[in-house]
């Protein structure tokens, strides 16, 4: 089963069944809340009237807190459970100053012809961000071609790449292959995979209650992301995928701040 492949540049992200691949100029990610990644917004009141809400505690929904143990039937239904979150303790030593060359900057030839094959498509998304990938599959591209694909990604900050494999490869493989982008970030705050601390696993089955009690404070599904710029080195590229989601719906919008600043 092959599955899209999306490439982003932050950190070491992988959400398989679509993979993304993007990168890391201060790039908002917009996830509406029918995916299974969430994250919390808020906003200040314009109205100084009273509200039912103001003598009720906060409904906080945070997508990095451990869920509960899923049952039987639910663990039947999962398409890749070899891909459900762990909560161990895991513990990293301050992150050091450390050399990063960005592959992008070995391109001399910038017609990439390592990647672009004859018969490989490029579809844009929008005018200055964002394009389609067709024709590729990225657990066959050489090192010349990953390090274009650097280049591809750097020039249009999405990249989409349908009917990958990578995603049955399983865990080692995608880490194996994004392991040639850079040194792995990570986020001790989520649930990854054991073995695998680069993985940022979000998996939203088990607390379907708490979100359906959030959602009801809010005026929007729409809910606003955007990863670690604020670190001193921050991640360079990101590999994201879905691995499970809905028939409808669960899209993904990336903004970029960098075009915005401009």
């Amino acid at each position: 089963m092959h599955h899209t492949l999306h490439i982003i540049t932050w950190e070491m992200l992988i959400f398989p069944n679509d993979i993304t691949l993007v990168i890391s100029d201060n790039t908002s990610v917009q996830k509406p809340t029918n995916t299974q990644v969430v994250s919390q917004v808020t906003f200040e009141p314009i109205s100084t009237m009273p509200s039912r809400l103001e003598s009720e505690t906060p409904i906080v929904y945070d997508v990095n807190l451990p869920y509960g143990v899923l049952n039987k039937d639910a663990y039947k239904k999962l398409k890749y459970p070899e891909y459900l979150p762990n909560f161990d303790e895991i513990w990293f030593d301050p992150l050091k100053p450390f050399h990063f060359e960005d592959p992008a900057l070995r391109v001399a030839d910038k017609s990439l012809p390592s990647l672009l094959k004859p018969d490989v498509k490029l579809t844009p998304i929008q005018p200055r961000i964002g394009t389609i990938a067709e024709g590729i599959q990225l657990s066959n591209l050489s090192d010349k071609a990953k390090d274009e694909l650097a280049y591809l990604i750097s020039e249009r900050k999405v990249v989409a790449f349908p009917d990958q494999d990578l995603i049955d490869a399983g865990p080692a493989v995608q880490q194996e292959f994004m392991n040639y982008f850079g040194k792995p970030n990570y986020q001790p705050v989520s649930g990854t995979i054991r073995g695998h601390p680069g993985f940022h696993i979000i998996h939203r089955d088990g607390n379907k209650e708490e979100i359906a009690r959030f959602m009801e404070q809010r005026l929007t599904s729409t809910l606003w992301h955007q990863d670690v710029s604020y670190e001193i080195q921050p991640p360079g590229y990101v590999m994201l995928g879905l691995l499970q989601g809905p028939d409808v719906g669960g899209d993904t919008v990336f903004a970029s701040t960098g075009e915005a600043y401009r």
